[in-house]
């Protein structure tokens, strides 16, 4: 990433991923009473989105058959809620999915068609396919730039609440922790190696 991508969309760690978002013009800034109702409900989105994120943490033998019992209820509604967002999908089609880098302050990715500089929006983008409901910033563009594929739109957010983008630093943190779990896991088994506390 370049110097002027990393201060477009803030410094430290960065949700990179393949996300359903979509940019929705706006002719001004938003009003106060607007961006008090948006911040309430990206809360709601995001307490959501943190407890389908949940994993039970390690439990003594002692607890062992009521956490077999815990995961076969979770297996259960992890089924139902695929059901649910395949039904969702349907009937409320998602867009189209699109190279994202997120960070608590903006938001960088490829679109489409060009978008100017000053210009104000939301930005809607879908963290998790089992919840149906888009985290939904207002923005305000601050760079394009021609890509491959495209055009690298950059959005700082605009009148985000200190507790949202605390919430939006968890869910970041979260995501990175797992990336480099899945690299770790990747690595130790191409090389044959056992993490401690692993079985083969």
């Amino acid at each position: 990433m370049s110097e002027a991508e990393s201060t477009a969309v803030g410094q430290g760690l960065l949700y990179e991923d393949s996300l359903p978002l979509q940019w929705r013009a706006l002719a001004e800034g938003p009003a106060l009473t607007e961006v008090v109702r948006q911040n309430e409900f990206n809360e709601q989105v995001m307490g959501f989105i943190g407890v389908l994120d949940e994993h039970p943490a390690e439990v003594t033998d002692e607890h062992a058959p009521f956490m077999q019992e815990l995961a076969r209820v979770e297996s259960k509604l992890n089924l139902l809620l695929g059901l649910v967002g395949q039904l969702v999908a349907v009937h409320f089609p998602l867009p189209p999915l699109r190279a994202v880098r997120l960070s608590p302050v903006g938001v960088t990715w490829i679109a489409d068609e060009a978008l100017h500089p000053g210009d104000f929006g939301l930005v809607e983008i879908y963290l998790s396919l089992r919840c149906p409901h888009p985290l939904t910033f207002f923005g305000k563009v601050d760079r394009v730039e021609a890509a491959a594929g495209g055009y690298r739109v950059n959005v700082q957010f605009v009148e985000m609440g200190e507790m949202l983008r605390g919430h939006l630093e968890k869910i970041i943190f979260r995501h990175h922790r797992r990336r480099v779990a899945l690299a770790r896991r990747r690595a130790s088994s191409e090389t044959g190696t056992v993490s401690i506390g692993q079985k083969r």
